[in-house]
């Protein structure tokens, strides 16, 4: 295949960039100067530059001192400057200087621009960078791959009333009688042009520092500041909390975290400079749910795990991405239980990680772990769930495997062994594997090299003697597995915990080939394999060891996570046509008195995808009563208002259980919503934060023949609110009216100018999932396909395969596949072939569910009726 990357002959050493942002005319003017080092005499230097206007190029040869002028050659399919200087520059040390001006554009990539309003009611911008994966080079000339390291020093000069912020703290500033002002900043490590940041803007701030004297800030828009308060001190602690872990003292001298209003990601690693959305980083202690106090702190864990993991040492290539996102998606649970235990939040990487992780990696459209990437439009396509969440589900079970002593010194053998440098996933290897002795590699590159994971099945052979076969699970009832399929094997690490009614405790097994056999006591009653879920795998069992966990599970003999683990993999099971929907339906009834938030997740994703499925189909609201009456009990158990002193994770039940209770149509939950919102607005009752999500979903969905002044209302609310978390309340609430014409209108608000680009998914997302708005979405997505792929096909993150999933999952007919993979055909998306590719077969695979099942379901739930 063609290759993409950029010759090693000339390597950079040292950046000095000056920039001069024009926030008026959203253009900057800026000049580089790059010390390179030439490894062979050429007349050609070849760098990456996207979207720049080069004014002039010229070189100095050192020790001669000769200066050389360049003809500036741009290609801008492949995003190169090529600079001709006609004569050959010596091996040694030759210094280019460049200059070029560019557009601070409006697509969240780059060197782009953000807007919001300020207190007097005026529109402002800031500028601000984006630059992973390949955007550095929209700013300037550059080599823009992580394993081309170099120091930076950077320049701002910008308007005497701005502030400017870049990775490392402010060496001097000087102002000029023209109105402008100097910032210089000290001289960066040796990093990865993709963490190079630079914010300009008005900010307000607020500070802190460690224990080690690091200081730690928050930089918000004016009159924010003190919503960065609780990020503050969990950012200080986190710090604190990886210094001892990683045994490397952060290597900056300071840590910024800094809120952008117009944000692709969630948030931005940069060296010393991390960039967030408002919504992951800003906590309103009147108005802030117990889920966005809990998303801050996870999205902070995450970004500070990525200042070693990352930062300090980077992937070689991109086809390593995941040691950056599955490693910090792993440690930043570590990091979030160390400071909130309360919280348990390794139960809830059940839910969070592991189960999505789970669901995408059993398509066949799935891809390792460690995947090959060769265009840059292919990068963007891997920061997902297989990159980030079975990234950090493998790391939890080789962690498990070593223990937890050895994984840790593994680590830190791995990162002083690469600190500065750049490696690849057998460095990581190497390091767990001197340090244990283990043979880690053996193991792991069966987890990381091949696609998909096992499904492990139980089987009787006769007396106390059972057998287990793993084969690949695919989740679809349509496939079956190809020959290279049906070889494939995983070493499986870790003891599969075996658990039984005896209460003696765990048997273990280790499984490195496809088979294995294991001597199961009578008296086990029932069997739980592969115990607190630590192997990333599915199990199968007989029907009579399924039938044998309903009683340990209504009676809780069985952990929390167990729980879950059992519903996830009866479920799975079911759609992939393993086993009839309808044991589904039985064992649900067995989690009736079920407590614990997590596996109320796992029931609402069951019972979710199968509302889904019969949204159109006359059993539709049998089914809805069935859901109701799963959820009757701890409804009952959770109620409308919160306890005094209550916990964190009974006010996520609360939301969770009131949001299911509205969505399968529970009247008398409707009507005290719509009394409730009313009384909110009325400034009688404020609605707790931690309801509020709900109850503007539900009040929007049964608002009958009020609907259409109970939209306008909201689009008030919307407008009005100053609070990036709940205009997204109101995006997601406006979704879930029932009415055609005002779900159409929703759909067009998204797109309009009061709606922010990134923000725009919460309402497609909201409209194609309720059953009203379903083909409304996706004709709507359809009819602007040129504003959605100019908006989120180019740029850094490439958005657009959010959208393809979310318009296109819901479908359930070989009738609807067909007209998606037609529109593509015709619509070329580069960056979202894979969401394509996956979204074809989610669609397909719930067309032959629902073919195969769909008639016994309804038979199931009419009987069910009658019995009642």
């Amino acid at each position: 295949m063609e290759s993409h990357r950029l010759s090693t002959n000339v390597v950079p050493k040292h950046y000095a960039l000056m920039l001069t942002p024009d926030l008026n005319n959203f253009t900057f003017k800026g000049e580089v100067v790059v010390s390179v080092e030439i490894k062979e005499p050429t007349a050609l230097i070849t760098l990456y530059a996207s979207d720049l206007e080069i004014r002039s190029a010229n070189a100095r040869v050192f020790p001669s001192q000769q200066e050389l002028s360049a003809t500036p050659i741009l290609d801008k399919k492949a995003e190169t400057l090529s600079l001709d200087f006609k004569t050959t520059l010596p091996q040694g040390t030759t210094e280019l200087r460049i200059a070029f001006s560019g557009k601070l554009n409006d697509q969240m990539c780059g060197f782009y621009r953000s807007k919001y309003v300020a207190k007097d009611g005026a529109e402002r911008h800031l500028a601000t960078t984006q630059f992973e994966a390949t955007d550095a080079r929209r700013c300037f000339p550059c080599w823009d791959e992580p394993a081309c390291k170099a120091t930076f020093d950077v320049t701002l000069v910008v308007p005497n009333d701005l502030d400017a912020i870049s990775n490392m703290p402010v060496a001097e500033s000087k102002s000029y009688p023209n109105g402008m002002r100097e910032f210089h900043f000290t001289t960066t490590p040796i990093m990865s042009t993709y963490l190079l940041a630079f914010v300009v803007g008005k900010f307000d701030s607020i500070e802190s520092k460690t224990k080690d004297g690091v200081l730690v800030r928050v930089f918000t828009m004016p009159g924010k500041s003190e919503q960065g308060r609780f990020a503050l001190d969990v950012a200080a602690k986190t710090l604190e909390l990886y210094n001892e872990y990683f045994a490397i003292p952060y290597p900056l001298p300071k840590c910024d975290l800094i809120a952008i209003p117009d944000f692709a990601a969630g948030a931005m690693e940069n060296w010393g400079a991390i960039t967030y959305r408002e919504t992951a980083l800003l906590i309103d202690p009147e108005n802030s749910s117990a889920a966005a106090r809990q998303r801050v702190a996870i999205v902070v864990a995450h970004e500070l795990a990525h200042q070693w993991f990352g930062n300090l040492v980077t992937m070689q290539w991109w086809t390593d991405l995941w040691l950056n996102e599955g490693f910090a998606s792993w440690i930043e649970y570590m990091g979030v239980n160390h400071l909130f235990p309360e919280w348990d939040i390794w139960t809830q990487f059940m839910a969070d990680a592991y189960a999505p992780a789970l669901r995408d990696d059993a398509l066949r459209s799935t891809h390792p772990i460690e995947v090959e990437v060769h265009h840059p439009s292919e990068i963007s396509e891997i920061f997902d769930a297989i990159s980030y969440e079975k990234g950090a589900s493998v790391i939890r079970m080789i962690e498990v495997y070593l223990g937890p002593d050895t994984f840790r010194d593994g680590l830190r053998a791995y990162l002083k062994r690469h600190q500065y440098s750049n490696a690849a996933t057998g460095d990581l290897w190497q390091a767990l594997e001197d340090v244990s002795g283990k043979p880690v590699r053996n193991i792991m590159e069966s987890w990381t090299k091949q696609p998909g994971y096992p499904v492990l099945t139980l089987m009787n052979l006769g007396g106390d003697l059972f057998g287990i076969r793993q084969t690949r699970f695919l989740s679809s009832p349509l496939l079956t597995l190809t020959p290279e399929e049906e070889a494939q094997v995983w070493h499986i690490p870790i003891p599969l915990g075996i658990t039984g009614a005896s209460g003696k405790g765990q048997e273990s097994l280790f499984m490195r080939q496809r088979e294995a056999q294991v001597e199961l006591s009578r008296a086990h009653g029932w069997v739980n394999l592969n115990a607190h879920r630590i192997g990333f795998l599915r199990v199968n069992y007989t029907p009579e060891l399924w039938k044998a966990l309903e009683k340990p599970v209504a009676q809780k003999e069985i952990g929390p996570i167990d729980r879950f683990g059992i519903a996830s993999d009866l479920a799975a099971l079911t759609r992939a046509g393993q086993l009839p929907t309808t044991q589904t339906l039985e064992m649900l009834q067995a989690y009736r008195n079920e407590t614990n938030y997590t596996v109320w997740i796992q029931i609402l994703g069951i019972l979710g995808a199968l509302k889904n499925l019969l949204a159109y189909k006359s059993c539709y609201e049998e089914f809805c009563a069935y859901a109701r009456d799963i959820f009757a009990g701890v409804w009952r158990s959770v109620g409308w208002d919160a306890r005094e002193n209550e916990s964190h994770l009974d006010s996520l039940l609360r939301a969770l259980v009131l949001g299911a209770m509205g969505d399968y149509k529970d009247p008398y939950v409707g009507k005290e919503a719509g009394e409730r919102w009313l009384a909110h607005l009325a400034g009688k009752k404020p609605l707790d934060p931690n309801l509020r999500v709900s109850v503007y979903a539900i009040t929007a969905s049964c608002a009958g023949q009020k609907a259409p002044s109970v939209f306008e209302t909201m689009l008030k609310q919307h407008r009005a609110s100053e609070l990036q978390e709940e205009k997204n309340r109101y995006l997601r609430a406006l979704g879930n009216f029932q009415d055609p014409l005002l779900l159409k209108r929703a759909l067009e608000f998204s797109l309009s100018g009061d709606v922010r680009s990134q923000d725009t998914i919460w309402a497609i997302a909201s409209v194609s999932e309720n059953p009203a708005g379903r083909n409304l979405a996706w004709e709507f997505f359809k009819e602007n396909w040129e504003e959605f792929n100019r908006r989120y096909s180019e740029g850094g993150l490439k958005l657009i395969s959010r959208f393809v999933s979310s318009v296109g999952n819901p479908f359930t007919s070989e009738e609807k596949a067909q007209d998606v993979e037609m529109f593509f055909q015709t619509h070329e998306a580069p960056s979202a072939r894979r969401a394509i590719a996956r979204t074809l077969e989610r669609i397909r695979a719930n067309a032959a569910w629902l073919k195969k099942d769909g008639a016994s379901i309804a038979e199931w739930l009419a009987n069910r009726t009658k019995v009642q």
